[in-house]
């Protein structure tokens, strides 16, 4: 219990410094001590490395997500055996609920002394629902800001060298 409450009590500096002091003693040469920083550098640039490779390959996952459900839309559209309401789901549904959001934004500003205290907060839930799924929408027809947050990144780093 002692090592654990060394630990947790600040002792980790502690075994730290005495990390540092066995490595010290085990790297004894200016080479050998800078052979090991070059190698924790060089441990920690594949790390990055392999982090950024994980990142693209999810990035990579999201984009084929979103092709296939672009390709799927694109055949239900085109295709001469889909029913009208096949072809039209996607978009009543879309517009049903940007027209339920609006109105409930606008009975919530305009009309707020129709709503009972009682069912205020239930109105409100849905509202927060419905605006979630809008955003939804509004990415699924006019694109996502996926790019647009790539593009920032990109801005930052270019303007942090």
């Amino acid at each position: 219990m002692g090592f654990l409450q060394d630990l947790f009590s600040g002792g980790a500096n502690t075994l730290v410094d005495s990390v540092g002091k066995v490595l010290d003693n085990v790297v004894t040469t200016k080479e050998e001590k800078m052979q090991l920083e070059n190698e924790i550098r060089k441990s920690e640039m594949q790390f990055q490395l392999d982090l950024k490779k994980l990142s693209l390959e999810e990035q990579q996952l999201i984009i084929g997500d979103i092709s296939s459900a672009r390709n799927r839309e694109i055949q239900v559209q085109t295709s001469e055996h889909a029913t009208k309401l096949a072809k039209n789901v996607s978009p009543i549904l879309a517009f049903a609920t940007t027209f339920l959001t609006m109105l409930f934004f606008y009975i919530l500003v305009f009309k707020p002394n129709s709503i009972s205290e009682d069912s205020k907060e239930i109105v409100l839930y849905i509202l927060g629902v419905l605006s979630a799924i809008l955003t939804q929408i509004y990415s699924y027809y006019f694109g996502s800001s996926a790019g647009s947050a790539a593009k920032s990144q990109t801005l930052a780093a270019l303007k942090e060298k």
